[in-house]
């Protein structure tokens, strides 16, 4: 068995654009401008949320015995494209192509796997590293009727790119309270996701392959992202946060109803990761409006986020999603990730 690792021109800045870099930071774990191959017998599959694992028993330049381990995407977004825990066999002899990890030599990220089969299987295309999710059918809107901004909800497109995103505004305004926070933060390590946590509200509206549902129980709206089983509680009863909130990521959300917009004013945040490389402290606050799209019948999330310590400007952003027949999977994310992976 040779394993050989091949550089890549042009795909490290393409994997650097928001196409590739996009649900937590795949460049900052992978290396978008090598390629490794790595052949050998498959030693285990971890079929879980947040990512799932393959082991590969292979052998290293020195003909050492080694175990590679692969990342590949969440449970729930392989299960959407009809994989189970039966994709890889153990014993099988695999090739995998992929990125190879910055931090472990013998990590790498899932591209495509070739089996003794003939079969193959792509997760992350290798010419231009973009993630495959499972496409969705979205309902269509028939002519004269409307939606509400109740139902299920999934980001459209089927690669892991920004799409339905819209543009961001005020991050170029960071104080330099916010740069030194900034400098400070580890993209792994510091990572809500590797600790099984939702970051913020704007974290859980878009993550690709993943559903959203809202629902009204009572005077309660209840939003509920697979992504980390979140679920939101929007109080429509009341008309100011109680003095006493427990600060979460998430926070204390009230929200009125305007013309069919839903206007969710949510405060008592912890300190956390907005998104990305954007943080937050326990003074911010925001205020979301939920739409329908008139023509479309898509769901148009959009906030203004105030963060006095971090920006000396609002941060604006939207979010749009289809609406999906798509069954709501439960996520159940376990924490941690292989030793040395990080």
């Amino acid at each position: 068995m040779k394993n050989q690792l091949i550089s890549l021109t042009g795909l490290a800045m393409l994997a650097t654009s928001s196409s590739a870099s996009a649900h937590h930071g795949f460049a900052a774990h992978f290396d978008p401008g090598q390629l490794i191959r790595i052949e050998g017998t498959i030693k285990q599959f971890d079929f879980i949320n947040p990512h799932g694992f393959l082991y590969i028993d292979s052998v290293n330049d020195a003909g050492e015995p080694v175990v590679y381990v692969c990342d590949l995407q969440a449970r729930t977004q392989l299960a959407r494209r009809g994989v189970d825990q039966t994709l890889f066999t153990v014993g099988e002899s695999i090739i995998v192509e992929g990125f190879p990890a910055r931090r472990d030599p013998y990590g790498c990220e899932f591209g495509t796997g070739y089996f003794a089969d003939g079969s193959s299987y792509t997760m992350r295309s290798t010419d231009e590293a973009r993630t495959q999710f499972a496409e969705n059918q979205e309902i269509p809107l028939m002519p004269g009727a409307s939606r509400s901004i109740f139902g299920t909800w999934i980001r459209p497109g089927m690669f892991g790119d920004a799409s339905g995103r819209g543009e961001s505004t005020g991050e170029e305004s960071i104080t330099p309270a916010g740069r030194a926070a900034q400098d400070a933060f580890d993209p792994i390590a510091d990572n809500p996701v590797v600790h099984c946590e939702a970051g913020s509200p704007v974290r859980s509206w878009g993550p690709p392959g993943l559903a959203t549902s809202i629902t009204q129980v009572g005077s309660q709206i209840l939003i509920y992202h697979e992504s980390m089983d979140v679920t939101r509680i929007i109080h429509m009863d009341m008309d100011a946060h109680p003095a006493d909130i427990e600060p979460s990521d998430m926070g204390h959300s009230i929200g009125r109803l305007e013309d069919g917009t839903l206007i969710i004013d949510t405060a008592g945040f912890s300190e956390g990761v907005l998104r990305g490389s954007t943080l937050n402290t326990d003074q911010m606050t925001m205020v979301e409006r939920l739409s329908i799209q008139e023509n479309t019948g898509r769901l148009i999330i959009s906030w203004v986020v105030n963060e006095p310590v971090y920006y000396s400007e609002p941060l604006t952003g939207s979010q749009q999603l289809q609406s999906t027949d798509k069954e709501i999977i439960r996520y159940d994310c376990i924490p941690g990730s292989p030793m040395n992976y990080q």
